[in-house]
């Protein structure tokens, strides 16, 4: 078992050639192996690999997954902003309609290229997933009502339906009954709120679960809604940034509402927004403490050089060892090779 070693190490088989010249190199001094171990952390850059798990020591799952998620919206809002840029430029018919064709699926395909990671206004959704925010009028009437009533919602079709109920009282304020609706829609993962510029009720839901929307109903006692049968409600998503850059491209918005480079500046904006988090990732790894210190990194790379002596060719085996001990933790790892 040998000590971590740096992260490309574990995907690369050892050659033959590397072998000959560590039996021929002599053993490096203390200040040479801490000039090694300082220039390669001076040189660590934000990871750019869509999983970095090659190095499981240097990052948890958290932190990996937050770095994987500032990595995929930066890809795809940066090819998508090259992509609109792309359409400026002066070039042939048959290239242009190539180009506004490769947009298109750029947007049509936002949730896959992303991987879930920008929502429907083009913004980084890093720690929660992309919502899609939409309105329903027939549900306005609940917030007014004078009258008590018991609502009852249901989603889904069939055995599959899940239902949920709440009860609005005419000395309920505002703010009640928005609790109440909350903690009965809650279930079905949608939360509602009163957005004052607009007085709108407004309404939340992961885009993943948009397709269930279709088959939304609601049951009341006869004020609001019917008491004997299922009204169903028919949600409408507001006027987001995915749809005016649709619209665009198909050619079907003025250059007075939307135009493409507002449509660029956007992009630009949020792009600042993702490089300005992956900055302050940077600090943090930058500050991560060296695992070994200056004898125990000695002590290693001496180990290290006498098992690549003793290995007589069986680089394979060797490889394999490099890759098993990268699963374990360092203080393992250590244990073993020191034999302590």
């Amino acid at each position: 078992m040998l000590s971590p070693l740096s992260s490309g190490s574990f995907n690369r088989p050892l050659s033959s050639d590397g072998a000959t010249r560590s039996q021929s190199s002599t053993v490096p001094t203390a200040n040479e192996v801490i000039e090694r171990v300082s220039s390669s952390r001076q040189g660590l850059r934000f990871p750019d690999e869509l999983l970095i798990s090659r190095d499981p020591q240097r990052f948890n799952t958290q932190l990996n997954l937050q770095i994987t998620a500032v990595q995929r919206a930066s890809d795809y809002l940066n090819e998508t902003e090259l992509s609109l840029r792309g359409l400026s430029q002066t070039m042939s018919r048959e290239k242009r309609q190539l180009q506004l064709r490769r947009t298109r699926q750029l947007v049509e395909r936002r949730v896959q290229q992303s991987g879930g990671t920008v929502d429907r206004n083009f913004t980084a959704c890093l720690d929660r997933p992309a919502q899609i925010i939409f309105q329903c009028e027939a549900l306005e009437t609940l917030l007014v009502t004078e009258q008590r009533e018991i609502i009852t919602f249901a989603l889904g079709e069939g055995t599959f339906r899940r239902w949920a109920s709440l009860v609005i009282t005419p000395e309920m304020s505002l703010g009640q009954r928005l609790f109440a609706l909350n903690r009965a829609l809650g279930q079905f993962r949608i939360w509602c709120y009163y957005d004052l510029p607009t007085q709108r009720l407004l309404f939340t839901l992961p885009e993943s679960q948009w397709f269930h929307s279709a088959h939304w109903t609601v049951r009341g006692g006869g004020i609001c809604f019917a008491a004997d049968s299922l009204t169903l409600l028919r949600p409408l998503p507001i006027t987001c940034f995915e749809q005016q850059l649709q619209q665009l491209l198909a050619g079907g918005t003025t250059a007075t509402s939307f135009n493409a480079e507002q449509a660029v500046r956007h992009l630009q904006q949020e792009r600042q927004k993702l490089l300005r988090h992956r900055q302050q990732v940077d600090q943090q790894l930058a500050q991560r403490a060296i695992p070994v210190g200056r004898q125990q990194a000695l002590r290693l790379a001496k180990l290290v050089r006498q098992q690549l002596a003793a290995c007589h060719g069986g680089f394979r085996s060797l490889n394999q060892a490099l890759q098993c001990q990268a699963n374990l933790p360092t203080a393992v790892v250590y244990q073993l090779i020191i034999g302590e």
